[in-house]
């Protein structure tokens, strides 16, 4: 989006007529963002039905990563039934043709789509102040849990899959986004429309236009679409992705998306709209397409801002680990020069990654309209996993005891047989000592690992809980019981978050694809009068923006999102998946 979406390109000479236009521009931004969203119903072939005018109220709540939800609130009313469309739209199934129903909201610059709820999608509410249709719908992202993970996409799942298992070791992004592609091409195969197979029948078709009509519509579009790109140009981690059929593309990217701090980039492509990426056209693509791509918005691997001081600005840091390579530290970067490429587009606004600067300060004169703030401590200061013994530990002490017991029953058979004279063979003692003993010994040596947190008593001070321990169990000094440190420690980690309901323009514009300062997923600064002149840099996890006749209310949730992993971590989770791969394909 360019700045002449918003005024007039700017012809003047000097930098009063500068001022002048920049003001203009401004005002105008702001008067946009009060706007109403534009609320747009499609059936369940996306094709569009109708534009929604004076509904009750609705919200939508996108989530990073998660699925986001949207509501609308219609009223319906027997004597106005042409006011009232949508809702008795979407209550006749029947005569609406499909039973889908499909959502476009356009707001603040974002595009969020959905699709009504599997169950209680439409619900009937009548009421002594009025009857209402309160319709739920579920954003793009579901979309993605029910895209499955073949192990090999290219054969057919109902006769043979070989390897059980995908295994691909490639960038995080390049990683998800090319196992996807390679699972779309096989639902497509089956994307039939039943219609266009009875058509064939119909013997008013029975031409040969009409049959030619018939078979090009018998397989449809792909209704998700990967958005290309170059291989190897990314600067995400590696990580290994691994999947089968009974896991989805949701599933399988979650924890990735999670340790990378990356997140699912979806839009809706609609006619109209310009080609979904430079260079693709737009005469293979369907109206109501999704284009799925993974967006960068944290700049962990550059380095970005955790906080600072309204005085001196704010800090940029990177992410290390300590030795113990289970507690997370962040290095400190100074003297690095400021890249302002990004932020030098003419008429396009947002945040850089690496460089953030948006800051909602707390105070009698603010836009800040409400604030909930929370700090925490952490939890227990050592953390105890396992539960099993580590790989060949029971092994070898059953081993040791199977020897021992056959040794000494031929010595006990030798005595005996020299005492009475003639052989007698008491027989292999080894397996009814083993057995008896197994209960006592397995799993009682090198069976757990416990790490002492040290930077984080040393934050907390003397007093602070002692132990705490993981539900899981794992077999100790193992891929397996590493990443459950990890995870245990990062869910007790302490944390600061805030939860912020602010005006928009007040003074920081909040919208998507250049129109706002930040959006979804963008790192936002905080401050508390209480703790002046701190400021706490956290990533929005969370928008939820309502309307009703009062106006557009909006608020966010900021705080953190999972600490990376170290390079050895890394390297565990890798073989970790790697091991547990090769396990499903019979090579392990």
């Amino acid at each position: 989006m360019t700045v002449a979406t918003f005024a007039e390109p700017f012809t003047g000479t000097d930098h009063d007529d500068f001022a002048a236009w920049a003001r203009e521009v401004r005002d105008y931004r702001i008067e946009r963002a009060y706007d109403r969203p534009v609320i747009m119903l499609y059936d369940g072939d996306w094709i569009y039905r109708g534009t929604v005018h004076g509904e009750i109220a609705g919200g939508v709540h996108p989530v990073v990563n998660e699925t986001g939800t949207i509501t609308i609130r219609l009223p319906i009313d027997l004597d106005d039934p042409r006011r009232t469309w949508a809702a008795f739209w979407a209550l006749d199934e029947e005569a609406r043709g499909t039973s889908n129903i499909h959502i476009r909201v356009e707001t603040m610059g974002a595009r969020i789509c959905g699709r009504m709820k599997a169950k209680d999608g439409v619900r009937l509410v009548q009421g002594p102040d009025g009857d209402e249709v309160v319709i739920d719908f579920l954003d793009d992202t579901e979309e993605l849990k029910f895209i499955h993970t073949a192990g090999n996409p290219f054969l057919p799942i109902s006769l043979i899959q070989q390897p059980k298992a995908w295994m691909m070791l490639l960038q995080a992004d390049d990683a998800i986004l090319l196992t996807l592609a390679c699972n779309l091409p096989r639902l497509q195969i089956a994307n039939i429309d039943l219609g266009a197979v009875f058509d064939l029948l119909n013997p008013e078709k029975w031409t040969l236009s009409g049959i030619a009509e018939s078979l090009a519509g018998i397989w449809q579009h792909s209704q998700v679409v990967v958005k290309p790109f170059l291989l190897g140009q990314s600067v995400a981690p590696l990580a290994l992705v691994v999947g089968s059929i009974r896991t989805s593309i949701f599933d399988v990217a979650a924890p990735v998306l999670e340790d990378a701090e990356l997140q699912w980039d979806l839009r809706r492509w609609f006619d109209g709209d310009p080609e979904p990426w430079p260079g693709a056209g737009t005469w293979w693509i369907r109206s109501g397409t999704l284009v799925v791509g993974i967006a960068d918005k944290s700049g962990f691997r550059q380095g970005t801002s955790l906080g600072g001081n309204l005085l001196t600005g704010l800090t940029r840091t990177i992410a290390s680990v300590l030795s113990n390579h289970v507690e997370d530290s962040y290095d400190l970067v100074t003297g690095d020069t400021i890249d302002e490429t990004g932020y030098r587009l003419p008429g396009i606004l947002g945040t850089e990654a690496s460089h953030p600067y948006v800051v909602y300060r707390d105070g009698s004169i603010t836009g800040v309209q409400t604030l909930g703030f929370s700090r925490s401590p952490g939890g227990p200061g050592r953390i105890t996993v396992g539960g099993q013994s580590m790989p060949g530990v029971n092994e070898l002490i059953s081993a040791a005891i199977q020897y021992g017991g056959d040794v000494l029953g031929d010595n006990i058979s030798a005595v005996i047989s020299a005492g009475v004279g003639y052989q007698v063979s008491v027989g292999s003692l080894g397996g009814a000592i083993d057995s008896f003993l197994n209960p006592i010994y397995r799993d009682s040596i090198l069976a757990n690992m416990s790490v002492p947190l040290l930077l984080r008593t040393m934050k907390q001070g003397w007093g602070h809980y002692l132990e705490t321990t993981s539900t899981n169990v794992t077999q100790a000094f193992t891929a397996a019981s590493v990443m459950d440190l990890r995870q245990r420690r990062r869910e007790t980690d302490p944390e600061t978050a805030f939860t912020l309901t602010v005006a928009n323009a007040s003074p920081w514009l909040i919208g998507a694809n250049g129109t706002g300062h930040w959006w979804l997923g963008d790192r936002v600064g905080g401050t508390s009068k209480y703790l002046m002149p701190r400021v706490f840099v956290r990533r929005c996890l969370a928008l939820d923006i309502d309307w009703d006749t009062g106006g557009l209310k909006i608020e966010a949730t900021f705080g953190n999102t999972k600490p990376k992993k170290d390079a050895i971590d890394h390297i565990v989770d890798v073989l970790g998946k790697a091991m547990g791969g090769m396990q499903q394909i019979g090579l392990w």
